[in-house]
């Protein structure tokens, strides 16, 4: 459990409000927020011309345009709309792991990308899972919210043993509306995770996927004879570490972060690849920025 007050600077807050998630499609909202769409509406930013038909505003007929050439022209203007952000945090024993911990750096990016969301007047939805979702807020709005958001980021402790698949598949978990939904995970399932990241994606979401693996994970400099016990499970295993079975599980981590990433290619997903040794201020403002993920 983290203090409420410590999970992000109050520094890098004031950075974050700056910066917004990007969407890669227009989105329809329903109220107004800070994002442009591609839908016309009434805000005050010019978008074009159209002919006049009847039941038009007449407030928006230009004048000038009709002096010029005799015609009845309306104005069109961008629209600002909000999009709804869902953050999926991985709250399973495994996220333990590491110094600071792959949970503790899960908890402050989604505490930063809510944060920017937030301020942008974006909708933000919160999920913590295991092997279900064990705590959720829905639909926050405006900065107001963040209070809320950080309330529950605190107090959020990893348990049990994870299951992505059953934890997304769930109605519950998954928005009803087109948005943005980023998964912070170390995506160490047994049971896969193509299933439930199918699900989010088939209810209309733009999906980033963020693997948090620790540098010891990638890198084990392990020697000799251990005693290994899954942390989730219990289970226990006898291992010798020789320079050829660190070799095989070089390749295996490896391998198993290229499928990740050429499952998220393939269905159009951002993928990051994030050691949460990295400052949270580094994985944000350079890697998630330089990707497009935010602007």
């Amino acid at each position: 459990m983290m203090a409420e007050g410590t999970i992000l600077d109050p520094s890098f807050l004031h950075r974050l409000e700056r910066l917004r998630l990007a969407t890669k499609r227009a989105m329809r909202g329903t109220h107004a927020g800070k994002r442009r769409s591609r839908n016309t509406g009434s805000s005050l930013e010019f978008a074009d011309y159209r002919v006049y038909a009847p039941g038009d505003d007449l407030r928006q007929l230009d004048w000038n345009a009709y002096a010029r050439s005799g015609k009845l022209f309306v104005k069109k203007f961008l629209d600002e709309q909000e999009v709804h952000i869902s953050l999926y945090i991985d709250c399973s024993k495994s996220m333990t792991y590491g110094e600071p911990s792959k949970f503790q750096r899960a908890v402050q990016l989604a505490a930063a990308l809510g944060y920017l969301s937030l301020h942008h007047l974006d909708y933000v939805s919160v999920y913590a899972f295991t092997d279900r979702v064990q705590a959720s807020l829905l639909s926050l709005h405006g900065k107001g919210g963040v209070h809320q958001l950080f309330q529950l980021l605190a107090s959020l402790e990893p348990m049990g043993a994870g299951n992505l698949n059953e934890a997304l598949r769930s109605g519950h978990a998954v928005q009803g509306k087109p948005g943005i939904s980023i998964v912070l995970s170390d995506f160490l399932f047994p049971a896969g995770y193509e299933q439930g990241i199918g699900f989010v994606q088939a209810a209309r979401q733009e999906v980033a996927l963020v693997q948090l693996l620790t540098s010891e994970e990638r890198r084990p400099g392990y020697e000799g004879g251990l005693r290994l016990i899954d942390s989730e499970t219990q289970e226990q295993r006898e291992i010798s570490f020789t320079p050829v079975l660190l070799a095989e599980y070089h390749r295996a981590v490896a391998a198993f972060q290229a499928k990740l990433a050429a499952y998220a290619h393939r269905r159009g997903m951002h993928y990051f690849n994030v050691e949460p040794e990295l400052p949270v201020e580094q994985v944000v403002l350079h890697l998630f920025r330089q990707s497009g993920l935010i602007r």
